[in-house]
């Protein structure tokens, strides 16, 4: 998949997540949570249902390259024919995917369901990316991608996708991937659309991550300022493009966390 398919489609899925709540409950099953059957995935990568719907996991990155896909493909496989709950978390998006968790029956009695999302990450078949619809779920889809409890939120687990937003020859092979970029904010720019928290002071030494009005007024809401936020050590998840291949578009709240 090209870089800039990938980031149209990342912000046309958090334009439209405008209004789900990044502190609301991972929402789960009840009894009214429908039975479906996955049948497999279409040349795209979204799931279908026997019943002819088409499912957006929430929470995973886009395949970008024929080897992510054939990797997703074989561990969907085995989920295949599984009766699964169906959690619809929004409204079908422009390409008629339904934003949802599919949860299965877990392997021990008092077990949490399984997740097939967190599945699919832990399993290394998909990299783990928030967006609006996600957020909720966050804590176990992070936890996934480190194989830890999500209740463990003291010790922090350097995923596996993590570039050193310092490192411009690290950053240049990593362009156009979904990575999670680390770095410390040394300034932050803010803009009429958009707003860039810096790495270094000095441009091409180090990346950024473009944060869009929106975004940057809900993170502000939170206490997240340009005061508060220079000099932190930050993670950043998303794709890492731009004109330089320096500029990480940030999808969602969620995809920012600070680590000191």
């Amino acid at each position: 998949m090209r870089v800039k398919p990938l980031v149209a489609i990342m912000l046309s899925l958090v334009a439209a997540a405008g209004n789900a709540l990044a502190n609301d409950p991972c929402p789960g099953l009840s009894p009214e949570t429908p039975a479906v059957r996955l049948t497999g995935a279409d040349a795209r990568g979204d799931l279908l249902l026997g019943d002819g719907r088409r499912i957006r996991l929430v929470g995973l990155a886009p395949r970008q390259d024929e080897t992510e896909t054939a990797r997703f493909a074989s561990a969907l496989a085995a989920w295949q024919g599984r009766d699964l709950k169906l959690v619809i978390l929004a409204e079908p998006d422009r390409w008629g995917r339904i934003p949802a968790r599919l949860l299965a029956d877990p392997d021990a009695q008092g077990a949490a369901p399984l997740d097939l999302s967190a599945a699919l990450i832990r399993s290394g078949a998909a990299w783990h990316l928030p967006d609006s619809f996600s957020s909720p779920c966050d804590a176990l889809l992070r936890a996934a991608a480190s194989n830890t409890a999500p209740s463990s939120r003291q010790t922090r687990h350097k995923p596996a996708n993590l570039v050193d937003g310092h490192d411009i020859a690290a950053l240049k092979v990593h362009a156009g991937r979904v990575i999670v970029l680390e770095g410390r904010i040394a300034s932050i720019g803010e803009r009429p659309q958009r707003s860039y928290l810096n790495f270094s002071r000095r441009r091409g030494a180090g990346a950024s991550v473009v944060v869009s009005r929106r975004l940057w007024r809900e993170m502000r809401e939170v206490g997240w300022t340009a005061r508060t936020l220079t000099g932190k050590r930050v993670w950043a998840r998303g794709v890492l493009s731009g004109p330089d291949g320096l500029s990480l578009e940030l999808p969602s709240r969620a995809a920012l966390e600070l680590i000191d």
